[in-house]
């Protein structure tokens, strides 16, 4: 019973009635409104005839004063149903005569009432015929409205009936309709669809309507039909599609399993739902195990914060941001500790938000790069610090110095002697020494200490927390240097050869007049070259006549860098003499430096600077290129014969230099001057740095049409396997042998040596210094070629050497 009233023909119905009955109660109210609005005026119009047969007999007997008429005409009135009382007076207001009769109750007197007046008055004047407007007097009588609309109460009543139970018929036949047309199709449908199968729909079809059908329900049984086949069909698309992608998730799963990062995926709980095979067996568990496995059970192998960790997972989960790459660290299954580089993003994981984790194994990368950094810090060879490390270790150390008030010191150490080593035995006996050096030193100080190696045979030392007074810790720092020294000079076996090396030791004391850290490593270098002049194997402190000469020396770089920028230098020309005929054979170029404010300063004052500071690379370059012009322009303009040869001094440092081959050959190009009419000057001690390479670049230049003379022979490693060697045509002998030949026999037995050999050697030799008449008879006794000196001429510009030049020549050709 209770689905019937739940069915579609019940509520239909219901629906029909109610509007039904609102349609008819509203047809029946418009209708019962016009009634009753047409009973009214009939009302009225009946009342206006009674007013209209009654007014005449009541007027007469009003002006009559006739009672008997008077009653009579009331009596008239009051036999009407619908009138209850009537009253005449006069025109005075006196009643002349009155009726009444009582109202009925009725059932109806209540809608009266509501809808009008439930007793209406009527008034009528009463005129006096052939007075005109006089007045005699007045009728009045009262109508019961409710006796008087009983008529159309009744018929009302009757209408609403017949409507009410017409709607009733109306809504039975509905319903029967609605039950047999719609409901009972839709009972039978929706059993036959309760009965298919979902998962096989194709076993079943909706049985058709009627074939003259072609209502909405039929339509509704072919479209069902049509969506079961649709969806029969879709069915099989999807287990189709379902069979692809549970082989597609499998490729992915095998895919994923065998990648090489570490993939999984994590709870806002902190547990795993997910891990790769690679990161499972990275944690050494399997698959199923990682399983809702708690972060916190790999506390032991998570070495990084695991609290810090979750509290990202929950920020990726609950705000669905991106990680940026994070660094972790963990040990292992094989307990070999690794690094991996991570990103966390969200991830929609079946019906939640989870945490993806990928991370890659940058534990290789991280070792090259812990092993790049050592590189950069340290000394390839003997694996300690260089000069970077100690450069940024003893800043820190001074500053730490300077906070608690301590001293340390700095100490300098360069092997002496060393390259003989190199060179005699090879670079690898070399590196073995320095390898027991570094040794050595790392036995002897503190671990506190810091041993560094700049570079070839240089190391520093750095003494930390020596003592709160200077004294002591120099005292210190001193006995600590002489153990360094003692414990390098003690010998080196190899191959059953018994190696002695010593070491040169300069030592400052930190922190000092708020010294840089630079600073400090030149005054400590400055002391150690002041044990090189001194003879080496020994220490010094470096002192204040050392920071002058440093301060000087750093002055004067400032000076040589603006005065080669600015063109203060100019070059001096001392002629060579030929010792038989006095004839000019050629000169030699010297630099000179003109200062603006402090005049012409002195070659053996700026020259060392030059040397030392690296400025002698560029300067020196200058000097040849100028020369070149210089005798350029003595050619072209037949003042320097084809046999005289001019002189450039070059120093270590550029000749040693790589490219100075080249530079010298392009400038020749540049220059193009006669071939051998340009000598070079070198020292000894070029020579001996490295003879293979002298030879080769000495050789080199002489193809080009250079000659080479060697400068301040005697003085340096004489030898005379090198003059047989090397491509030398000239050896000139130092000043320091001439200036005491004519009462020092040595130096006259060390001078006819020289020369002697010399010519023996066919090389030309010439003698410096020559300053009287003495020197030069002794040297062309001795068979000397060529002299320079100030007997002959001291150094001169240009104009005046040309000057010189002419003059001799003129005598020349006189004589």
């Amino acid at each position: 019973m209770q689905a019937f009233f739940r069915g579609i023909s019940f509520r239909l119905a219901k629906v029909g009635v109610i509007l039904a009955f609102v349609l008819g109660l509203l047809m029946s109210s418009v209708q019962l409104y016009l009634d009753f609005q047409s009973q009214e005026r009939a009302l009225e119009n009946l009342a206006n005839r009674v007013i209209e047969v009654a007014t005449p007999p009541a007027a007469r007997a009003v002006h009559t004063l006739d009672d008997d008429l008077s009653v009579e005409v009331v009596n008239g009135l009051l036999t009407y149903d619908f009138i209850v009382e009537v009253t005449i007076t006069d025109e005075l207001g006196n009643v002349l005569a009155q009726g009444k009769k009582p109202s009925p109750d009725t059932a109806t007197r209540w809608l009266t009432r509501r809808i009008t007046e439930d007793i209406k008055y009527y008034v009528a004047r009463l005129g006096i015929p052939g007075y005109g407007a006089a007045m005699a007097g007045n009728i009045r009588f009262a109508v019961d409205v409710d006796r008087a609309l009983a008529g159309f109460f009744a018929r009302s009543g009757l209408v609403i009936a017949a409507g009410v139970l017409r709607n009733m018929l109306l809504v039975l036949l509905l319903f029967f309709a609605f039950h047999y047309m719609i409901t009972k199709p839709l009972i039978r449908l929706s059993k036959e669809i309760q009965t298919i199968n979902p998962d096989k729909p194709e076993q079943q079809r909706l049985t058709p309507l009627s074939h003259h059908r072609g209502d909405e329900l039929a339509q509704l049984v072919s479209s069902s039909n049509q969506l079961l086949d649709s969806v029969e069909l879709a069915l099989a698309k999807r287990r189709a599609v379902e069979l692809a992608l549970r082989k597609s998730e499998e490729h992915v799963r095998q895919i994923i399993d065998s990648l090489p990062v570490l993939v999984g995926a994590r709870n806002s709980e902190g547990q795993f739902i997910f891990a790769n095979k690679a990161l499972a067996d990275f944690l050494g568990k399997t698959t199923d195990e990682m399983r809702y496995c708690p972060i916190t059970e790999l506390v032991p192998r998570y070495l990084s914060d695991v609290e810090e960790l979750m509290r990202m997972d929950r920020n990726v989960i609950e705000k669905g941001v991106k990680m940026q790459m994070m660094e972790e660290s963990y040990v292992s299954a094989d307990g070999g500790r690794c690094y991996l580089q991570t990103h966390i993003m969200p991830l929609e994981f079946y019906d939640e938000i989870v945490a993806l984790v990928v991370s890659t194994d940058i534990t290789e990368r991280k070792q090259a790069q812990a092993k790049m950094e050592h590189m950069a810090y340290h000394d390839s060879l003997t694996n300690l610090p260089n000069r970077i490390h100690l450069v940024e270790r003893l800043e820190h150390e001074v500053r730490r110095a300077q906070r608690h008030h301590y001293y340390g010191a700095v100490l300098f150490i360069d092997l002496d002697q060393f390259k003989t080593i190199n060179d005699s035995l090879g670079h690898p006996v070399g590196d073995v020494i320095l390898k027991q050096v570094a040794s050595r030193l790392l036995a002897t100080v503190r671990e506190e200490d810091l041993v560094a190696r700049l570079s070839g045979d240089e190391f520093v030392v750095v003494l930390t927390v020596l003592d709160q007074d200077m004294a002591t810790g120099a005292l210190k720092a001193g006995e600590i240097g002489e153990k360094i020294r003692q414990r390098i000079s003690e010998p080196y076996v190899y191959d059953d050869m018994e190696l002695r090396v010593t070491g040169s030791v300069g030592v400052v004391v930190y922190p000092d007049k708020e010294s840089t850290v630079h600073e400090l490593l030149r005054f400590a270098d400055t002391a150690m070259y002041q044990v090189k002049e001194k003879g080496r194997d020994a220490i010094e402190f470096f002192n204040e006549d050392m920071a002058d000469k440093v301060s000087r020396q750093l002055l004067m770089e400032g000076d040589l860098h603006r005065a080669f920028e600015d063109r203060h230098f100019e070059l001096c020309y001392q002629p060579k003499i030929d010792t038989e005929s006095a004839k000019v054979v050629g000169a030699e170029v010297l630099l000179r430096w003109r200062h603006p404010e402090k005049g012409l300063i002195s070659p053996g004052e700026f020259i060392p600077v030059l040397e030392t500071s690296g400025l002698i690379l560029d300067v020196g370059q200058w000097v040849l290129e100028e020369a070149c012009r210089q005798l350029k322009s003595w050619q072209d303009q037949g003042i320097w014969q084809d046999d005289m040869r001019l002189s450039v001094n070059i120093s270590p440092r550029q000749f040693r230099r790589r490219g100075f081959v080249d530079d010298v050959i392009r400038t020749l190009q540049q220059i193009p001057i006669v071939p051998h009419t340009l000598d070079m000057e070198i020292t000894e001690g070029v020579v001996i740095q490295n003879v293979e390479e002298t030879i080769f670049t000495m050789t080199t230049l002489s193809t080009q049409g250079i000659s080479f003379s060697l400068d301040d022979f005697g003085t340096g490693y004489s030898s005379i396997s090198y003059l047989k060697r090397l491509p030398v045509a000239a050896l000139k002998i130092d000043q320091s042998f001439i200036r005491d030949i004519p009462h020092d026999r040595n130096d006259r037995v060390l001078v006819e040596t020289i020369v002697a050999m010399g010519r023996l050697l066919g090389l030309e030799i010439v003698a410096e210094g020559v300053e009287n008449e003495t020197q030069l008879a002794l040297i062309r006794d001795f068979g000397c070629h060529y002299y320079q000196g100030y007997y002959a001429s001291a150094p001169v510009d240009a104009a005046t050497f040309v000057q010189i030049l002419t003059a001799v020549e003129a005598q020349t050709t006189t004589a």
